[in-house]
């Protein structure tokens, strides 16, 4: 197959793919994605490197209902760190899991006692610390416990320091558990709103399900039912119902523990409403089921569901009305409703359903579900007709009546003084009208070098919808890259509404001819194959003139100082003259500042920032200079 083929086939059922692939709303964890969570935990079971990975894989692996051997128990004393408070943490919990694992409460009783004394420990420390206690069978100090909270509460605020806050809190007795209970609204208005559909807590899922997860705990052990807004919870479910493989074993272990949580018929629960039948409607398959189930993808009792309507999504026409599904299941988890009709035209429908329950079950998500589907038809090519005919139609056209799925046998002949012209229609079997789909290609495919070259079908306007390919051998030449030779013909249709899409050879003998000569087809791999190293090539350095030349030069800038000294020399240079003080001091000192800058100026620094230096230095230079001034003036005039 070439890659134009390949190109062909992609564009033909990306489209259909892309619509299978929609989901609902609501999107349930299926069994397939508690089996991957399973094999998850079971894989590292086989391999782990230190007590955290084995904590959350054994615990995982028991909310999926799989006991641990108790084997692991020794594994488990060989990895914990017995001098710190976290490797203790998940050595206790990882064997509260197994049914026959003790540890020796004495070798952790120091660490755990030091962590709840210091007053340096931070919120996920405090909890790993009165965790281990509780399990190792150590008392707490609820005291104690209550004020580092609240001192932590105080200089760590972030979201997570606030979950373990909410998780220690049930560890300890009711009241204090339902003082963290009642904060529980306040932690869900800090969740991000993503799209108005889903909440979640910055750091990912294994952040928001270990709060999710804090928030049943806490209330469970407050005996109150955990303040949340139904519209919250169902966005925090729609949330992890999206997570269907999560990295880290600990986010597998937090999202499994929230979602027996969320499926816990004790517990407000939100229902899962997904289509489980083909989204393509049709006579083969006319009905469309729909599941009902928790997270889990367990039944949530009984339950009556309503299509309240089914409109279409390109005019909103309502085909569908207040129509009661029928359930399919005795545990009222799959329901059906008939959608195939005659009076339905193809097209893609939303169908909206409404559940109600029966008695008075803590279930959420029971209006505004929608599901997707599509009623398709089959198609049949009618009318289709090859014609041969001059470019300037001077001669009869050639016509050849072309019947579905017959291969044309004779052979066609064609010079670049000829044009072929493709006509068909597509009817739609059910309704029997003209219809237009998404593509329509007509594909010549050389029969020596098997290259395609493939043109669109582009339909006309008007109820017949007819169909009209126009192929001109000369101002298409460049197309076939002049090369002459047998070809076949092939017409390519397909759409999202066809129940199937069609590939059928017209002609299988065409012999196209061209005046040029035949040029070499390119090869496409060569666009893959690594390209010749770029050496970038600085610009070579410009040729200098002789050392002589830059001696003589130099010696030319050099020679107004010499004619200075020899003028100095013929007037008698001395420095009798030369008045004494401070102010002669600071003048000369100023001056020879000036010569520095100017030095600097050439070497380091612009002119704004020399001009800058100038300014400042031009103060103490006039201020001298006119003093010195105003000496040799003084003298002059004592000597007249």
């Amino acid at each position: 197959m070439t890659s134009t083929s390949f190109m062909m086939i992609i564009f033909m059922i990306l489209p259909i793919f892309s619509w299978c692939a929609t989901s609902t709303v609501a999107a349930n964890l299926s069994p397939a994605n508690l089996d991957g969570l399973k094999a998850q935990f079971q894989t590292a079971m086989k391999s782990f490197s230190d007590v955290a990975s084995l904590h959350y894989t054994l615990a995982g692996i028991k909310e999926l209902g799989v006991q641990p051997p108790d084997s692991f128990c020794n594994d488990i004393k060989k990895l914990v760190d017995k001098s710190n408070i976290e490797s203790i943490y998940h050595a206790t919990e990882a064997a509260k899991t197994l049914a026959n694992c003790k540890l020796p409460v004495e070798d952790y009783r120091s660490v755990v006692t030091s962590t709840l004394q210091s007053d340096k420990s931070t919120t996920s420390e405090v909890y790993y610390a009165v965790s281990s206690s509780v399990n190792l069978g150590l008392t707490v100090d609820e005291a104690s416990i209550e004020k580092r909270l609240n001192a932590l509460a105080k200089t760590d605020d972030s979201i997570l320091s606030q979950g373990y806050a909410l998780l220690t809190g049930a560890q300890l007795s009711q009241p204090v558990a339902k003082f963290y209970a009642d904060t529980v609204n306040d932690l869900v208005q800090q969740a991000d709103e993503i799209d108005g559909r889903t909440l979640q807590y910055e750091g990912g899922v294994g952040t928001t399900a270990l709060l999710v997860s804090a928030f049943y705990e806490v209330a469970e052990k407050a005996g109150a039912a955990m303040k949340i807004d139904p519209k919250q919870l169902h966005k925090f479910a729609s949330y992890f119902s999206t997570k269907r493989h999560v990295a880290t074993l600990r986010s597998a272990y937090y999202l499994t523990k929230v979602f027996k949580y969320l499926s816990d018929n004790k517990n407000t629960m939100p229902v899962v409403v997904t289509r489980v039948s083909p989204s393509a409607i049709s006579a083969q398959n006319p009905s469309v089921l729909v599941s009902v189930s928790n997270l889990l993808g367990q039944p949530v009792g009984e339950i009556s569901v309503v299509a309240e309507s089914a409109k279409r999504k390109d005019d909103g026409v309502v085909v569908i009305s207040k129509q009661k599904l029928t359930s399919k299941a005795s545990d009222f988890s799959v329901f059906e409703l008939p959608f195939y009709d005659t009076k339905i035209p193809r097209g893609f429908y939303t169908i909206h359903l409404t559940l109600t329950p029966r008695g008075d079950g803590k279930l959420i998500g029971l209006t505004d579900n929608t599901i997707d589907v599509k009623v398709t038809s089959e198609g049949a090519i009618e009318n289709a007709e090859l014609s041969v005919s001059d470019r300037d139609n001077t001669a009869q056209a050639k016509t050849y009546k072309l019947t579905y799925p017959n291969v044309q046998s004779e052979k066609l002949e064609l010079d670049y003084h000829q044009k072929l012209v493709l006509k068909f229609q597509i009817k739609d079997k059910r309704t029997g009208e003209f219809i237009r789909v998404q593509q329509a290609f007509l594909r010549f495919t050389n029969k020596k070098s098997n290259k395609e070259i493939i043109y669109l079908a582009e339909a006309t306007d008007g109820s017949n919808s007819q169909y009209k390919v126009e192929v001109d051998l000369q101002t298409n030449a460049n197309d076939f890259r002049h090369q002459s030779g047998a070809y076949n013909a092939a017409l390519i249709l397909g759409d999202q509404l066809l129940q199937n899409a069609y590939e059928w050879k017209l002609n299988d003998n065409i012999q196209l001819s061209f005046h040029e000569d035949s040029q070499a087809d390119k090869n496409h791999q060569n666009l893959y194959v690594p390209r010749p190293e770029i050496v970038h090539q600085f610009r070579l350095d410009e040729v200098r003139p002789p050392t002589i030349v830059s001696l003589v030069f130099s010696a030319l800038t050099l020679l107004p100082l010499l004619i200075l000294f020899i003028l100095w020399i013929k007037l008698g240079f001395n420095l009798s003259g030369l008045p004494l003080g401070l102010s002669p001091l600071g003048f000369h000192i100023s001056h020879g500042a000036v010569f520095a800058l100017m030095f600097f100026y050439w070497k380091y620094l612009d002119m704004f920032q020399t001009i800058r230096y100038l300014a400042l230095i031009s103060i103490p230079l006039f201020i001298f200079g006119h003093r010195v001034l105003a000496t040799l003036a003084a003298r002059r005039e004592k000597k007249a």
